[in-house]
């Protein structure tokens, strides 16, 4: 059977905010919860799993443009081959002070929930930003870098520990779990909830004295240089990633990653279009009307002859093939087109006016002749 319609379900419009969203899912998940419905329970756990299911789509952002696009064949990719289930449902937190930690234990089947890891268990390090800046002549060739990166390691005194030379001991109140549940009566009846163990912070073991070092974190701050190999051809605002370069990871866990942000600083003589670059040269009259050349310097400094046509206009765009960039690690390059302007002297001589009012007299005369041809 086709499932229903999700705006529907939870009886808002498509153009209903996340506020609107939110609100809409908490009232219809108080009233058909399974302990307070006077539907039957099998009818109310099979509304309540509808409510989630539209709210887990309509709540995100990306999962609810695909749904507009696509209807639930867009969402459908998310869930299982058996469609939605609550391994599927990550919004718990938005209902947890309505019914309490345990709504899922008690009335769905429990373990098939995805709980946070205790702070004991192996987890990644955090991932790191650096941001660098290159010039467009870097960008041409490629560049070789190194930065310093201050970030935290485990603590070589006591092993990431926290206890002084390493000696710790496993939590009596949790047994090393790191969490600790607790039951309570609410409504809709016993509610378990598990949270972190406080006497050990959820870290599963304790420690008669503290790491002097790292006193008791297990955490120091260091600062190591990485190298790093930006390709030519990178693009302003690319990111490089080097794995294992950030923060050392948790209790045995990877070290997280690296992540360089490229900035490309704009440049006084050139424009960047993809792989090509744009600039402009100054030419005189005479050559914009009789043809002749002109010097362009390239990015890499070099003088290339660059030949004016006859007749060219002012503004006119002419290229030189094969002087721009490349795309990122390519090897064919752009090109570099040129804009043609011309300059005009703030001051001549009166032999140079004289011959300028010459030559606009006879443009003039000819522009006239011109125009008694075309009437």
């Amino acid at each position: 059977m086709m499932p229903r319609d999700y705006y529907e379900v939870l009886g808002i419009t498509k153009d209903a905010s996340s506020d609107e969203i939110k609100r809409a899912y908490r009232k219809l998940a108080r009233e058909h919860h399974p302990d307070v419905s006077s539907d039957p329970k099998d009818v109310a756990e099979e509304k309540f799993k509808e409510i989630s299911e539209a709210y887990e789509v309509l709540s995100n952002e990306d999962t609810k443009k695909r749904y507009d696009q696509y209807g639930h064949a867009g969402v459908n990719q998310q869930f299982g081959s058996g469609g939605f289930s609550w391994d599927n449902f990550t919004h718990f937190e938005d209902i947890s002070d309505i019914f309490g930690g345990g709504i899922f234990d008690m009335f769905f089947g429990g373990g098939n929930r995805r709980r946070q890891p205790s702070k004991n268990a192996a987890r990644q390090g955090e991932s790191l930003r650096y941001d660098a800046e290159m010039g467009l002549e870097d960008v041409l060739t490629g560049k070789d870098i190194e930065i310093a990166i201050p970030h935290t390691s485990n603590c070589t005194d006591c092993k990431g520990t926290g206890g002084k030379g390493g000696d710790v001991d496993v939590c009596k109140q949790c047994g090393g779990n790191g969490q600790v549940q607790s039951v309570r009566n609410s409504p809709f009846g016993q509610m378990v909830s598990v949270s972190e163990c406080p006497a050990c912070r959820g870290a599963g073991k304790t420690f008669k004295e503290r790491c002097p070092k790292c006193k008791g974190s297990g955490r120091t701050t260091k600062t190591t240089t990485v190298s790093v190999s930006i390709p030519k051809g990178i693009e302003d605002g690319m990111r490089l990633r080097v794995q294992g370069k950030g923060d050392s990871g948790y209790n045995g866990g990877p070290a997280g990653d690296l992540f360089v942000v490229v900035h490309v600083k704009g440049h006084k003589s050139f424009e960047r279009d993809g792989v090509n670059l744009w600039t402009e040269i100054y030419t005189t009259y005479s050559k914009l009307v009789l043809g002749g050349e002109e010097s362009v310097t390239t990015l890499e400094n070099e003088k290339v002859t660059m030949s004016i046509p006859p007749g060219t206009q002012v503004n006119a765009v002419l290229r030189i093939a094969g002087k721009g960039l490349t795309k990122v690690n390519g090897s064919i390059r752009g090109d570099l087109f040129v804009r043609v302007k011309m300059e005009v002297p703030k001051k001549v001589t009166d032999d140079e006016k004289e011959l300028l009012q010459k030559l606009d007299s006879k443009s003039g005369s000819k522009s006239k002749r011109k125009n008694i041809f075309k009437k």
